[in-house]
């Protein structure tokens, strides 16, 4: 990634958080971490079911936390489960005295033979979301890069940039929870013989003992995928689900 191109970047998302200030941004949460998925509480593991909240035809997807003890450290692991509930990304989070810092990463990708493969994900700056009280002048910076299994000279690269944006309010299963809104923004290059990049942004919804409830990505000015949380669920159910879709098939 060119120099240039990183600061440019930096540039519009600079921009973008001085309209925020002079439009009013909030920051009454008092700790940001109350709104991140509730670690205390995943020890036994629990699946996070979500759902189109644009398109109906958009297929659901699965995520399967859990939280683990390690020494003195905290983590939480994670497991992305498509509508096949086939697995397409494992990670695990650290839990540090200022945020959530990304420590592993891996996709689970189709190669050419049509076998899935485990791709390590290479992580240069793992900043994943923030503690302590809300600045809206912060900007999280996340970078994350690994090379495609079918074609081996291709690296993707994936810069996201989180900044709080205020409070709110958000319904899940009929009850009311207070929330926090994050402006996120994201650059993804394919290198291979130059740079192919796609630029975006999005909005995501942390709700107080839940996490993450809500986000809508701005793929294109026509088109934007949004997704909200469902339901939530131990690991059984979803082994259920699994069982259930391979006798009807």
């Amino acid at each position: 990634m060119k120099s240039l191109q990183v600061a440019l970047f930096f540039s519009s998302l600079l921009a973008i958080l001085a309209g925020c200030l002079l439009g009013g941004c909030t920051q009454e949460a008092a700790d940001l971490r109350d709104f991140y998925y509730p670690l205390a509480e995943l020890a036994e593991g629990q699946v996070y079911e979500y759902r189109s909240a644009g398109d109906e035809l958009d297929p659901p997807f699965y995520w399967y936390y859990r939280t683990l003890e390690q020494g003195d450290s905290t983590f939480l692991t994670g497991m992305y489960y498509d509508h096949q509930f086939q697995p397409f990304q494992f990670l695990r989070e650290e839990a540090v005295s200022n945020g959530m810092l990304l420590a592993d990463f891996y996709l689970y990708e189709t190669d050419s033979t049509g076998k899935q493969r485990k791709v390590p994900v290479q992580i240069a700056e793992g900043n994943v979301f923030p503690f302590g009280p809300p600045d809206p002048h912060k900007v999280l910076l996340y970078s994350i890069s690994w090379q495609n299994t079918v074609d081996s000279t291709a690296t993707t690269h994936l810069i996201r940039n989180r900044q709080y944006l205020g409070d709110t309010t958000i319904t899940y299963r009929d009850q009311t929870y207070d929330a926090v809104r994050f402006y996120v923004r994201e650059l993804v290059d394919i290198e291979k013989d130059g740079h192919a990049e796609h630029e975006f942004d999005g909005l995501e919804i942390y709700a107080r003992g839940l996490g993450l409830v809500y986000f809508r990505k701005n793929i294109t000015d026509d088109f934007k995928t949004e997704y909200r949380l469902v339901d939530r669920f131990p690991m059984t159910e979803l082994e259920r689900r699994f069982s259930e879709s391979q006798s009807n098939e």
